[in-house]
């Protein structure tokens, strides 16, 4: 086996043990991270002239760590401020990972893809077998910000983002999908995407629904997404509605979740923060990272200080709360904001803009959508402060990063029909 392939494969192995991480265990993403970054140090080796050389979106991924980092001055809690940085210091180093990822050819390209399509059916099936064993509880917990199980740590919110990252590679990769097994490839990930779909309706995280139905919307009225008639643009909205109103009739979780949000919001918007509540309890964090931001706005509390300072905000202003409730800020603006002042703030913008701006992939539709979903959810999540966060946000950008780089469809006419736009 030659060198070159031997690359290939331990790339492969990393990215497949990272996937499998994002269904099951932090552990797993950790190992895969350090495969993938291996794989990018091997590639330096044989090419020392790369380091030399970063491609420009690295920049932004260095401004998101490095103001975190910087706060090493003026944090108190070394043991915090450390946690902190080994989870940021992935942004640049996986995204530099993917962009120094060696070249795979159309089948290793395939089978990763599915890869990926596989584990996240996987992680679907596990939570419709969970809710099938115990359908009526589970129904029932809905009204009680309870959500159906899913197996990475419960984390509903980034399994249903992961789900939308993988519909979104799945149009990008449609004509690699189905240029194997011609004669059912397309029923088979057809019939995959709707079951996808219908288990955001099932899951019933906002998250999901909302980024499904922005990306409906997104993609259907931009030009050059396949060839679709001004007729089934016309319907979007109609079908749309018509969706949404079959499951709420016909899926308890969806209907209950429903219910469940909006008796939130009626207890926040009258001041009332309730043990449970998930949307109060974010409400919340965003006045107390409002508060604390507007005490110290030039540097900040520092980011290893951020756990120590809410606590203390939290004892103060809602001590009639459980410590459950007790977030930092679900804003990630505001998370930079607390950590390093102003500076932090503003470089979080022109880091998140730098990368789209520089990206290969600024001007297709798909990466457009992935990209600006995401930074979408940091306005009501902390998506660049936990690992799983952190993983999806690089590799959505780096997957297509790496289709783009590879140039995989020039051969056997297959980017002739590829849905790649701009």
């Amino acid at each position: 086996m030659s060198a070159e392939k031997k690359h290939q494969y331990f790339f492969m192995l990393g990215q497949v043990v990272l996937l499998l991480g994002l269904l099951c265990s932090k552990a797993l993403i950790s190992i895969g991270s350090v495969f993938i970054i291996g794989s990018a140090v091997w590639q330096i080796v044989l090419n020392p002239g790369l380091i030399a050389s970063p491609p420009k979106p690295i920049v932004g991924f260095l401004m998101l760590f490095f103001i975190p980092f910087l706060s090493f001055f003026w944090s108190e809690n070394m043991h915090d401020w450390l946690e902190v940085v080994l989870n940021k210091v992935m942004l640049p180093a996986l995204a530099w990972s993917y962009w120094l990822a060696p070249k795979l050819d159309k089948r290793e390209y395939f089978w990763l893809s599915v890869t990926n399509i596989g584990l996240v059916l996987a992680g679907t099936v596990y939570s419709i077998g969970h809710y099938l064993f115990s359908a009526d509880y589970v129904n029932e917990s809905y009204l009680r910000a309870k959500t159906l199980k899913v197996m990475y740590l419960n984390d509903h919110l980034h399994f249903s983002l992961w789900i939308i990252i993988t519909l979104g590679l799945m149009l990008y990769d449609w004509q690699v999908l189905i240029s194997y097994w011609r004669k059912y490839s397309k029923f088979v990930f057809g019939a995959i995407a709707l079951w996808l779909i219908l288990f955001l309706h099932v899951l019933g995280a906002k998250t999901g629904l909302i980024l499904l139905y922005a990306g409906l919307f997104y993609l259907f009225f931009q030009k050059g997404i396949g060839k679709i008639s001004s007729f089934y643009k016309i319907m979007i909205l109609p079908l749309t509605l018509g969706l949404l109103f079959l499951s709420y009739i016909f899926i308890p979780t969806f209907k209950n979740r429903l219910h469940y949000t909006l008796y939130d919001f009626n207890q926040y918007a009258q001041g009332s923060f309730i043990n449970g509540l998930t949307d109060g309890a974010r409400v919340l964090s965003w006045k107390a990272g409002a508060e604390i931001a507007h005490t110290h706005p030039i540097l900040g509390v520092g980011f290893g200080d951020l756990h120590d300072v809410f606590d203390d905000w939290h004892e103060t202003h809602s001590a009639h709360l459980e410590t459950y409730n007790w977030l930092q800020p679900s804003n990630e603006w505001l998370m930079y904001w607390c950590g390093s002042g102003w500076l932090g703030m503003i470089l979080l913008s022109i880091g998140l803009w730098w990368i789209y701006r520089y990206s290969g992939m600024k001007d297709d539709r798909v990466f457009a959508y992935l990209f600006l979903a995401q930074v979408l959810m940091m306005w009501y999540e902390v998506n660049l402060s936990n690992q799983m966060g952190i993983t999806l946000f690089v590799f959505s950008w780096g997957w297509l990063q790496l289709g783009n780089r590879a140039k995989l469809f020039e051969s056997d006419n297959i980017g002739e029909s590829m849905p790649r736009i701009g």
